[in-house]
C-alpha cells in the first residue's frame, strides 16, 4: 500500500526538519564535549571532540596496518570502519581523520534520525508519527552519546536504520532497487556489529509477511535483498580462509581476540555470567566488580546470595576463589605456584558452574536471563557519559545525566507496554516492527552481554514503536470522541 500524497512531507519540510535534528544532535555534542569531566584521561581523549573506548584501537589499527603494509591484520574486528576510515587516513593525520569520524558519525546519525520518521510515516500513515520519532530521538541523547566515541555503535545504528528505511520504501513501491540498498546498508552494519546478523531472519519474516504466499514474489526479494549480504560476507569469509587457513565466517572465538583471557579469566567470567551476575567490571555492586576490582578489605557486601549457593559453594569458598584468582599474579609467585594456582582456581570455577547448572536448571536457563533483560533495560546507573564524579558536577551535569537515566527507563517502560497493546489488538503488521529491537535484548540478555552501548542499536526502533502508538492513539481518541 503506497502513501497518500498529502501525507508525505514537503522537500522544503524534510530540510527543515532535518537541519533541526542536525543543530539538536550537534547540541548534545557541544554539551558532552564542553561538559565534559577536565580529569578526563588524556589518553582517551582524540584532541577535542573525539573520545575513546577501551577498544576503540582494535576498530582503527587494522585499517591504519592496512595503508603501512597493505594488510588488514585482523580476524577479531571486521573491517566495518575501511569504508569511512580509509580515505580520511589517505589525506589526514590519525588524529585527524578521527575528530572528522566524529562529525561523519553525527552527520549520518541525523539522516538516520529522519529516515526512521520516514519509516514511521511508511509503516504508520501518520504525521503524527513522523513528527513523534523525531522529537523523542532529539529529546533524548542514548544514540546522539555514541556520536562522540570512536567506536562502532554510532555508524552501525545509523546503517541499520537506512536499512530498514529502504525496505519500508520496497513495501510502500515495491521497486527491487530498494532492497539492494537495504541489502547494502545491513551488510554495512554487520561489517560494524555482528550482532546485527540477527536482522537477516527478521527481515526474510517481514517479507514473507508482506506478498503472503506469493512465492515468487517472496523468492524474488528474498534475492534481491540476500545478494549484498552473501556478496560481502562470502569475500569477507574467503579471506579469512586464505589468510588463517580456516573459514572465519564473522570473527574468530572470544578466546582467541580478548588477549587478557586468560584461562582463570574466562572460567570466571563464565561462573559470574552463568549464575546470573552482572559481567561488567566496572558496574559495582556487580559481580565481576566484587571479583576483580573490589579491594579485599571493603566492606561492601558479597553480591551474591544463599539462593545462588549449591551444596559444593558457599560463601566462603568464592571469598577463597577470589583471594587465590588475585593471588595469581603476585610478582613473588614462582611458575610453579603460579601454574598450580592457576589450575586450581579454573577447576573450582568450572566445578562450581557445573554444579550450578545441575542445582539451579531453571534459575539458570530462564530466571537469570530474565534477570539480566531486566538489568539491561532498566539499569541502576548510566554509563559513558564523560562527566565528573556526581559530588563534582555542576546542575548542568547533573540534569543531563539524571535525564539520560530516566528517558532510558521511559522509553523501555513505553516500549514494553506498546509490545503488549500490539499483542492484545492483534497488530500483526505492526508487531513484526518489534521483532528487531526485542530479539536483539533476548539475544543479548541470554548470552548475559548487557554492557549499556549495546542497547544502542534497539532503542531508536523502540522510539519507533513508541510514536507509532502516540499516532495509533491519538487516532482511536479522535474516532472515540462525541461530535458535537
Amino acid at each position: 500500500m503506497t502513501l497518500d500524497s498529502s501525507t508525505l512531507p514537503s522537500r522544503s519540510s524534510l530540510v527543515k526538519w532535518f537541519l533541526f535534528i542536525l543543530t539538536t544532535k550537534f547540541l548534545w555534542l557541544f554539551l558532552f564535549t564542553f561538559l565534559r569531566n577536565p580529569e578526563w584521561n588524556p589518553a582517551f581523549l582524540a584532541r577535542t571532540f573525539g573520545l575513546y573506548g577501551g577498544d576503540s584501537l582494535t576498530y582503527y589499527y587494522p585499517v591504519d596496518q592496512l595503508i603501512k603494509t597493505g594488510q588488514y591484520y585482523g580476524m577479531c574486528r571486521m573491517p566495518g570502519v575501511l569504508p569511512v576510515y580509509f580515505p580520511l587516513r589517505l589525506f589526514l593525520s590519525e588524529v585527524q581523520a578521527h575528530e572528522v569520524i566524529v562529525f561523519l558519525q553525527l552527520i549520518f546519525d541525523s539522516i538516520a534520525t529522519l529516515l526512521l520518521a520516514l519509516i514511521a510515516l511508511h509503516v504508520f500513515k501518520s504525521k503524527r508519527a513522523f513528527a513523534a520519532t523525531i522529537l523523542i530521538s532529539c529529546a533524548t541523547c542514548f544514540v546522539a552519546l555514541r556520536n562522540s566515541y570512536l567506536l562502532s555503535d554510532s555508524f552501525c545504528v545509523s546503517s541499520l536504520i537506512t536499512s530498514f528505511y529502504f525496505l519500508s520504501n520496497y513495501f510502500n513501491s515495491t521497486q527491487k532497487k530498494h532492497l539492494l540498498y537495504a541489502g547494502i546498508f545491513l551488510s554495512w552494519s554487520i561489517f560494524l556489529r555482528q550482532i546485527t546478523i540477527l536482522a537477516i531472519p527478521v527481515m526474510a519474516t517481514m517479507v514473507i509477511v508482506y506478498h503472503r504466499k506469493q512465492f515468487r514474489k517472496t523468492f524474488y526479494a528474498g534475492l534481491f535483498l540476500s545478494i549484498p549480504v552473501a556478496l560481502s560476507l562470502g569475500a569477507w569469509t574467503l579471506r579469512n580462509t586464505i589468510t588463517f587457513h580456516r573459514p572465519i565466517v564473522l570473527v574468530a572465538p572470544l578466546e582467541e581476540c580478548m588477549f587478557n583471557l586468560t584461562p582463570e579469566l574466562a572460567a570466571i567470567r563464565a561462573l559470574i555470567i552463568g549464575m546470573g551476575e552482572d559481567f561488567q567490571p566496572w558496574s559495582k555492586g556487580g559481580g565481576a566488580y566484587w571479583f576483580f576490582n573490589q579491594p579485599l578489605n571493603d566492606p561492601l557486601p558479597c553480591p551474591f546470595h544463599e539462593y545462588q549457593y549449591t551444596t559444593g559453594m558457599k560463601e566462603a569458598d568464592l571469598f577463597q576463589l577470589r583471594a587465590d584468582y588475585r593471588a595469581i599474579s603476585a610478582p613473588s609467585n614462582s611458575s610453579e605456584v603460579h601454574d598450580s594456582l592457576q589450575q586450581s582456581v579454573v577447576l573450582r570455577a568450572n566445578r562450581f558452574l557445573i554444579d550450578y547448572k545441575s542445582e539451579h536448571a531453571f534459575q539458570f536457563h530462564v530466571g537469570n536471563k530474565l534477570r539480566f533483560a531486566g538489568l539491561f533495560l532498566f539499569p541502576g546507573r548510566i554509563d559513558d557519559i564523560p562527566f565528573p564524579a556526581m559530588d563534582k558536577m555542576n546542575f548542568l551535569q547533573k540534569g543531563i545525566k539524571a535525564w539520560s537515566l530516566v528517558s532510558l527507563w521511559l522509553v523501555h517502560a513505553c516500549a514494553l507496554l506498546v509490545l503488549l497493546w500490539w499483542i492484545l489488538k492483534r497488530e500483526k503488521t505492526k508487531l513484526l516492527w518489534a521483532l528487531l529491537p526485542f530479539s536483539f535484548i533476548l539475544a543479548l540478555s541470554y548470552l548475559g552481554y548487557i554492557e549499556q552501548r549495546y542497547l544502542a542499536t534497539s532503542y531508536p526502533f523502540f522510539i519507533l514503536l513508541i510514536a507509532g502508538s502516540i499516532a495509533k492513539l491519538k487516532r482511536e481518541v479522535s474516532l472515540s470522541a462525541p461530535l458535537h
